[in-house]
């Protein structure tokens, strides 16, 4: 067999691969590396566009208001600090599993950077799940809607979990869409941005 016809089976192999990974366990597996959320946020279309246009990596982001579970009202966000924003819910299982590992390195930030959590659902449940899940960072919420602060921020897909970077001068450094792939992943992730 001539080389470039094992070359272009290889690949081949590899796309069916692909395809039958992401057709049994969702594109979770794609959207766990670099590569894969480019390439879901290029050929997927959003369900949710946001009204005016989603930020882009790199612009300035439009304050918005949650509310804690004290219930008062914060605007985020913050300027000044270097701020990772992580969207989830109570039904989501990979919330769930991410919440420890986003409280963990919300331990070692050592006052360079603020882990923010909102919840996209009703406070009650929320709280629920808070109460199983007890962590130490900044807690909020805030009704999911097809223009809620997600979408403006590029969850256009209505994806959970959903986590940005926000730089201290407010611009938006990075957006994940999904479940990171592990505790070390978030680490490298966050890093990475705040380089």
């Amino acid at each position: 067999m001539k080389p470039l016809k094992v070359v272009a089976l290889a690949v081949l192999a590899a796309l069916l691969g692909l395809a039958a990974g992401i057709f049994i366990a969702g594109p979770g597996v794609l959207l766990r590396t670099e590569v894969g959320q480019a390439l879901f946020e290029r050929f997927v279309p959003p369900k949710y566009p946001a009204p005016g246009g989603a930020a882009a990596i790199g612009d300035s982001v439009r304050p918005f208001t949650v509310t804690g579970f004290d219930g008062r009202p914060r605007t985020l966000p913050s300027p000044g600090r270097w701020q990772l924003i992580n969207y989830w819910a109570s039904w989501c299982g990979p919330c769930r599993v991410e919440m420890p590992w986003l409280d963990a390195v919300h331990a070692e930030s050592r006052g360079r950077y603020e882990v923010v959590g909102i919840a996209l659902e009703a406070p009650e449940a929320a709280a629920t799940l808070l109460t199983e899940i007890p962590v130490r960072f900044s807690q909020h919420h805030e009704p999911p809607a097809a223009a809620d602060s997600s979408v403006h921020l590029g969850n256009g897909w209505g994806v959970l979990p959903f986590t940005v970077l926000i730089d201290p001068q407010g611009r938006l450094v990075k957006r994940h869409i999904g479940v990171f792939a592990g505790e070390a992943h978030l680490r490298e992730w966050l890093q990475d941005g705040m380089r």
